[in-house]
């Protein structure tokens, strides 16, 4: 791999120092630099080099010298710009504060007040840049600064250089400034002639975001998100947080007009307008109704917008050509259902979590049929606040029919409207509307859930009628404690803050009914996903989730949801993982619609080797759920171990598809490639692009990723000056644990320095040493102890390691087992035991594992075996074409 930041470092010598990578994007990678000549901190952004390449250096930087004249106290200036080595960077000052995508991220909502200081601080900035004739076009949280209490506008009139400077050669590849969240009509159509009025649009996407805590249009795909902004009208701000003063909700209704001339203009009309000025010299649009029209009213073209098929950053990809006839849309039947989330028209506080609460419980309970295919909650949620046309939603998601509802507390008094529609025809099947009081929330949800069913044309069962009637409890306000506690538990981002909350909130509905199963089912689950997460990795959380699991089958032995609590907890808490699959395989018999019950089965037959119903499971979880990527990428995963290579990489892009910053999945496609084809470099473009502090989840970090790929490319100067930089003296994954320092020691193997390599496996066995003594089950540490002692030259320790591998319960064949098995064949190999080592390779060559021939060939951990006959052979076996 080219060592792109040592060739920067070298070009700018002479100007800046240039310390470390701060982040990636999908125009530029930033650095942190010293200038040299005025002794402070800077940011340096260099162009990525496919966009360097299709730019005229010397147009754009011209361009940019327009950026340099702005001078405004909310606009980052612009201090250098240049060309050095095929580099094109500028430089602006480094803030060491946060950006409002930071924020956002940590408040979702900002108070009404810090708000509207920051869009009218920003709207001042692109009022003056507009008045110099100078664009923004990606006017985003990520490019907005916080900094003491105020917002600095950052990357100001670099995309309009990049525009201006790639000329045909960007027309040419379709690029189109912008970010889809945020982007105007006019942009989202290709429309080069854009003008303030499209910056004003893209700030009143982020005002909405900042208010509303999503932008005005959200969606599972680009396309979906593109074609709202073309004709889909935003909902009212007041509908999401009826505590946004009414002439703020006008002005963003008018901001967001889908023509230009119905917007403010110029921009300092908006600001004056959320200030509470008068603006009203010129005609203004009422905000939206909170109660929505029919769908089928929308308009449903996309005025002559090609088709989106790409997203990288804030590089928006279109191409352009004749429209080919779309094809005739399929029909599904009626029982194949979406239940789409429940409008919240409750003001904010203490009932807000009534709509999500009962709209998770009705989907639960429609799960239970066998006679429906349910479409699982991560999908549907995609939808929530957008205008997607029913058809479409339910031509996505492979539907007949579509749930909508609302839900609304007032007083005493919980109001829920339910509407069934026919999504071929429009056709409403069953409405109601309920006006109870708050104590008959379970006796809605069960009344709606059996009239769709009905509604449906679908049988029930009588263990799935008693199950939709049985109330969980007689107590009504612990079932209140419990959705509240649902609606912090269903949150996304697993925050440990919500599962505490979830936590304490069923602990209060257990204070008042000790034998409601279904709250000690959901204490279980909080329990286990604690430990497993590792917020609370201790003994006593893990036998309060067997406690709670337990409690839920000995009041309620029939309910599937207390079998699958079991079920979690045999497995985390115990590893008996035949258990675990039993009372998972029982519970999926009364909720075979549950997504995420399949992919837990699928979890455990993996771990028990059960290749392919492990398959079906995880297959069987992405059609109940369609748009969750998680579930694509351990789908994904499982293929790549059964050597379906080419299966693998179209799942995983279907992950990155559905979820362009699951970076897991773009990895675990270029290891698919490694493993396939032999080929590093798909492998290495995606690692090239990510910055070293995103989280892969079961893959750890970049950083252990990179570590391995320049062990593979055998680049040992590469490999060590990663590890220089490692922030944690190990690289931790789901299936090995090693030492930064055991790196180190491969690399200067590498160089045939055996004097370095000597201490650096000493280093690693200390630090192996002391994680043994703490957590002495880690079988992931004793195989790297194992690879440490090899390096030593310590072969009865080794082999003692490879002997305690073989006595760990990992399920010879499975997950788990797979991998130590690779691990003991590495030990062995490293001691020149070459018929043992090779039994073992042979033995996963023929079978699901992570190794193939052209891993043996890549990986110089083999390399004391390699010139043994039987090696080559197994070689030249196994990397045919």
């Amino acid at each position: 791999m080219t060592n792109e930041l040592e060739r920067l470092r070298a070009a700018l010598a002479d100007s800046y120092a240039v310390e470390r990578e701060l982040g990636r994007g999908g125009m530029a990678t930033v650095y942190l630099a010293l200038d040299l000549r005025h002794d402070r901190q800077v940011a340096l952004k260099v162009l990525n080099p496919e966009l360097s390449i299709a730019l005229g250096p010397d147009r754009f930087l011209r361009e940019v010298k327009i950026t340099a004249r702005l001078n405004h106290p909310h606009i980052l200036p612009l201090l250098d710009s240049g060309q050095a080595d095929g580099f094109l960077f500028y430089v602006m000052p480094y803030v060491a504060g946060e950006s409002l995508r930071d924020r956002l991220t940590r408040e979702k909502q900002l108070p009404v007040d810090d708000a509207l200081q920051i869009a009218r601080e920003v709207a001042d900035a692109l009022s003056y840049a507009h008045s110099h004739n100078v664009i923004h076009r990606d006017v985003k949280p990520e490019n907005l600064l916080l900094e003491s209490g105020h917002a600095v506008v950052a990357d100001f009139g670099i995309a309009r250089a990049i525009r201006a400077a790639g000329g045909s050669s960007l027309t040419a590849t379709g690029v189109a400034i912008g970010t889809p969240a945020y982007m105007s009509p006019e942009q989202a159509a290709g429309s080069e002639d854009l003008d303030g009025r499209s910056d004003l649009y893209s700030l009143a996407c982020v005002l909405y975001e900042m208010l509303g805590g999503e932008p005005p249009f959200t969606g599972p795909t680009v396309n979906s998100i593109v074609h709202q902004h073309l004709v889909v009208e935003p909902q009212s701000i007041m509908a999401l947080r009826p505590s946004v003063p009414g002439w703020v909700a006008t002005a963003l209704t008018r901001a967001l007009a889908k023509t230009p001339a119905d917007r403010f203009s110029p921009v300092a009309l908006f600001a004056e307008a959320l200030a509470g000025r008068d603006t009203t010299t010129m005609p203004t649009a009422a905000p939206a109704p909170a109660a929505h029209p029919s769908r089928s009213s929308w308009r449903l073209g996309l005025l002559g917008l090609a088709g989106v098929v790409a997203v990288g950053g804030s590089l928006l990809v279109l191409r352009s050509g004749r429209e080919e006839p779309a094809p005739a849309e399929p029909t599904y039947g009626r029982t194949a259902i979406a239940v789409l989330p429940f409008q919240n028209l409750s003001a904010e506080g203490p009932h807000s979590y009534f709509a999500s609460g009962l709209h998770d419980e009705l989907l639960t309970q429609l799960s239970m049929v066998a006679a429906l295919k349910v479409i699982s909650r991560t999908s549907v949620m995609g939808y929530a606040g957008t205008r997607t046309p029913l058809r479409q939603i339910a031509s996505e998601l492979r539907v007949g029919s579509v749930v909508e509802g609302s839900v609304q507390v007032v007083g005493r008094r919980l109001r829920v409207n339910v509407q069934l529609i026919d999504a071929a025809t429009d056709a409403h099947l069953w409405a109601d509307r309920y006006d109870r009081t708050l104590d008959d929330a379970f006796a809605i949800q069960s009344d709606v859930a059996k009239n769709i069913v009905a509604a449906v044309g679908a049988a029930l069962s009588s263990a799935e009628s008693r199950g939709m009637t049985e109330t969980p409890t007689a107590n009504a306000e612990a079932y209140r404690l419990y959705l509240q506690g649902r609606e912090y538990w269903i949150r996304p981002g697993r925050l440990q803050q919500d599962y505490e909350a979830a936590q304490q909130l069923y602990e209060r509905a257990l204070a008042l009914d000790p034998d409601f199963a279904l709250a000690h089912v959901a204490l279980a689950e909080a329990h286990a996903l604690m430990y497993l997460l590792r917020y609370d990795p201790s003994p006593v959380r893990l036998t309060r989730a067997i406690a709670e699991a337990e409690a839920a089958i000995r009041l309620d032995p029939d309910s599937p949801k207390a079998h699958e609590a079991a079920g979690m907890v045999y497995g985390i808490g115990r590893g008996d993982y035949p258990r675990a699959l039993d009372a998972m395989l029982r519970a999926a018999r009364g909720l075979p619609n549950d997504a995420r019950l399949w992919q837990k089965i699928g979890f455990t037959r993996r771990v028990l080797g059960n290749w392919d119903d492990a398959l079906a499971a995880f297959t069987k979880a992405t059609e109940l759920d369609p748009h969750d990527a998680d579930l694509f990428l351990h789908r994904g995963i499982t293929e790549d171990l059964t050597r379906r290579y080419a299966d693998a990489v179209r799942t995983q892009e279907r992950a990155q598809s559905l979820a362009p910053d699951l970076h897991a999945a773009a990895i675990a496609k270029g290891w698919t490639y490694a493993r396939w084809r032999g080929k590093l470099d798909t492998l290495e473009a995606v690692l090239r692009r990510l910055p070293e502090a995103v989280t892969l989840g079961p893959l750890g970090d970049v950083a252990a990723q990179q570590a391995t790929l320049h062990l593979w490319e055998r680049n040992a100067d590469q490999l060590l000056q990663v590890l220089r930089s490692a922030r944690r003296p190990a690289y931790e994954l789901e299936l090995s644990f090693r030492p930064v320092v055991l790196y180190a020691a491969w690399a200067h193997q590498l160089h045939g320095d055996r004097g370095a390599a000597r201490a650096a496996f000493d280093s690693a066995r200390v630090l192996l040493d002391a994680r043994l003594a703490r957590l002495p089950d880690d079988w992931r540490a004793r195989a790297a102890r194992g690879l440490a002692m090899a390096g030593l030259g310590q072969r009865d320790s080794a082999l003692r390691e490879v002997r305690r591998l073989e006595q760990v319960e990992g399920y010879r064949d499975g997950y788990f087992g797979v991998q130590l098995a690779e691990d003991r064949a590495r030990i062995l190999a490293q001691i020149g035991e070459a018929q043992a080592a090779l039994d073992e390779i042979e033995r996963l060559l023929q079978r699901p594992s992570w190794l193939s021939g052209h891993t043996l060939r890549l990986d110089p951990i083999w390399d004391p075996i390699r010139e043994h006959p039987r090696f080559r052979a197994l070689l030249a076996r196994y990397t045919e074409p």
